[in-house]
């Protein structure tokens, strides 16, 4: 990972700071590795890290859950190009803990709080948003779904880009936030939609966006550790083309891509317009899943699972279809001649 000169920097001013006292390590402190006291240890960690496994929730669907471990202490960065689905799909990650009754908190940078239980109405009554949002919802669907806002809001809590006057697009907001609901069980999980928007800093307003996002990615690393749900951050991606061809995800993630450091899980959202299905590329998985594919179609908003035969079929009929069109555009060309 290349680094600006202005970067560079930052990295230099953040390592200037902090405690300088010198690190006692003795040999004896050395030579108490595999003592009873260390394999006492050793033993609780393993039996905590089983019951974080155990406590695994939905993450989207069946096929998703399945796959990736969506569990407490963990940090899972999802990444998308522009417009390519960040806030759809942190409504599919917060629509089926609502059924199941568990209280989610969203932190959005970019939406409104009407607009994220509008979403998770939608996919609850199979309706647009999209529509909503081009005013083509008919008021009586409008209504039905502002009906399921105070059911919706008894476990997804917003803090959107209004509260306090955007503290939520400030680093010191993030953190309070989250310091909030630290050691609240009552909490699922916590999502920020996005973090390249978290580049504003209250104390300290000559820091720069990439300070504040380095020192947010640090301060997450240390966070997760201790937190009692899991954190799905989302971030926007430098295309392939920008990037020269780049495909390695550290290198498109944009303004801060060190966040990739402390994530536990990295997924890349790529949508298929045509087919009507959306890949979830599995960049980086400590629990073993690097490397896979996970393609989900795309129905009334929401992410669902589906047969590799119906995949296929979707693939032949959007080239079909296509290849029509093309024909009749060069028939209606000669037509015109």
């Amino acid at each position: 990972m290349k680094l600006t000169p202005e970067q560079m920097q930052a990295q230099l001013k953040l390592a200037g700071k902090g405690p300088t006292a010198d690190v006692q390590i003795s040999l004896d402190d050395i030579e108490s590795f595999g003592d009873q006291a260390s394999m006492r240890e050793m033993l609780t960690d393993i039996g905590k890290y089983k019951k974080m496994l155990s406590q695994r929730i939905t993450l989207i669907n069946d096929a998703l859950s399945a796959t990736i471990p969506f569990t407490r202490e963990n940090l899972y960065l999802f990444c998308a190009y522009t417009g390519s689905g960040k806030s759809t799909v942190a409504a599919n990650i917060t629509y089926p803990l609502w059924l199941q009754g568990k209280k989610t908190l969203v932190i959005s940078n970019e939406e409104s709080k009407q607009d994220i239980l509008f979403r998770i109405a939608c996919l609850h009554l199979g309706l647009s948003f999209n529509d909503y949002k081009k005013g083509m919802m008919p008021n009586e669907d409008m209504m039905k779904v502002v009906g399921l806002f105070p059911e919706i809001s008894n476990y997804v809590k917003v803090l959107d880009v209004t509260y306090q006057d955007g503290i939520t697009t400030k680093i010191e907001g993030i953190k309070k936030a989250l310091e909030a609901v630290k050691k609240e069980d009552s909490y699922s999980c916590v999502l920020i939609d996005y973090f390249q928007l978290i580049k504003y800093s209250i104390k300290d307003s000559k820091k720069t966006a990439y300070e504040n996002l380095n020192d947010l990615r640090v301060w997450l690393g240390q966070y997760i550790k201790g937190s009692s749900m899991p954190v799905v951050l989302f971030a926007q991606l430098y295309s392939v083309s920008k990037k020269g061809g780049a495909k390695d995800i550290d290198t498109r993630i944009k303004d801060c891509s060190a966040i990739v450091e402390p994530a536990t899980v990295i997924i890349e959202i790529v949508p298929n317009y045509d087919n009507q299905t959306s890949e979830f590329i599995i960049h980086k998985d400590r629990f073993g899943k690097q490397g896979n594919k996970i393609v989900c179609a795309f129905e009334k908003g929401r992410y669902v699972m589906i047969s590799e035969d119906e995949i296929q079929n979707r693939t032949k009929n959007s080239r079909l279809n296509a290849a029509t069109a093309a024909l009749d555009r060069l028939q209606g060309s000669n037509g015109a001649t």
